[in-house]
Formats: structure tokens, C-alpha cells, sequence
């Protein structure tokens, strides 16, 4: 057998020859999941995808909390959509959700791949927060036409 790899022949630890997780290793030309010149990707990376998965959950205890208080007092005398309510919590929701979930799936594939994966996790986090503010008009939009029409309106007319 002939050792043709451009660093030169592989490890010789021993006379006999190298061990086989030495053989192995050299073979591949010593990669890993993780190597050292991406570390500060796979940290950026799992940092943002940390961040993602906060905002989703933050953004599903706010988002039945309002939907709870805002449709209690919301009928059709005073203007008010309680499925636009209902509406827009769940594009916030469910927009962040699936946006992260693909974020997870795309981030995962280019580590396998062995490319960056710190710009798909910004990406992801950036949509999130986009779906989350569209989410969030549309529930604000829920409480009526008028500027003063709605139960959630912060300043009554006199």
C-alpha cells in the first residue's frame, strides 16, 4: 500500500504502523464536526438559534395573554374582530415557529456540509422578527378603523 495524502505518509507512532483511529483520522485529513477555524460560527450560529427559540416562546405566552384580555371585551357594538385578534397572534406564532424550525433544519444541513452557517441563523432570526411585527399589526389593527374605536384604545375622547 502506498500513502499518496499531500502532508506526507500518515502517523508513524509505531513500528508496525499506525493504529486505526490514527489510519482513520489521517484518512479523512482530520475533520470534525467541529473544527478549529469554526468555532466562533458554531457558537454565533447556536447563539442565534437560542435567541430565535426565546423570542418564539416569548412571543407565545404574549401572544395568548393578549389574545385572552383583548377578546374579553370584544364585541360587535364595540368594533372589534376577535378572530383578527386570534389572527394575528397566530401569524406571530406560527410565522416565528416555522421560520425556526427551517432555520434549525438549514443550520444543521450546512454544518454537515462543513460551510458557514452563522448567516442562515441571522437570516432566520431577522424573518422571525419580521413575522412577529406583521403578527403584531395585525392584532393591533384588530381593534377597529377609528383612532379612538376599540377596547384597546390608550386615550379616550372627552
Amino acid at each position: 500500500m502506498t500513502w499518496s495524502h499531500p502532508s506526507g505518509g500518515p502517523p508513524q507512532s509505531s513500528p508496525s504502523g499506525p493504529s486505526g483511529a490514527e489510519r482513520a483520522a489521517w484518512e479523512r485529513g482530520g475533520t470534525t464536526l467541529f473544527p478549529a477555524g469554526r468555532v466562533a460560527d458554531r457558537v454565533s450560529t447556536v447563539l442565534l438559534l437560542a435567541f430565535g427559540a426565546v423570542l418564539t416562546i416569548l412571543t407565545t405566552v404574549i401572544g395568548i395573554i393578549a389574545v385572552v384580555s383583548a377578546t374579553a371585551s370584544c364585541d360587535a357594538a364595540t368594533g372589534c374582530s376577535p378572530g383578527r385578534f386570534l389572527g394575528g397572534a397566530a401569524i406571530a406564532v406560527g410565522g416565528a415557529f416555522v421560520i425556526g424550525v427551517a432555520t434549525v433544519v438549514l443550520a444543521i444541513g450546512a454544518w454537515v456540509r462543513r460551510r458557514s452557517s452563522w448567516w442562515i441563523a441571522a437570516l432566520g432570526f431577522v424573518l422571525a422578527i419580521a413575522v412577529v411585527t406583521w403578527g403584531g399589526v395585525v392584532f393591533a389593527e384588530a381593534t377597529g378603523t377609528g383612532a379612538d374605536t376599540g377596547p384597546v384604545s390608550a386615550l379616550q375622547a372627552p
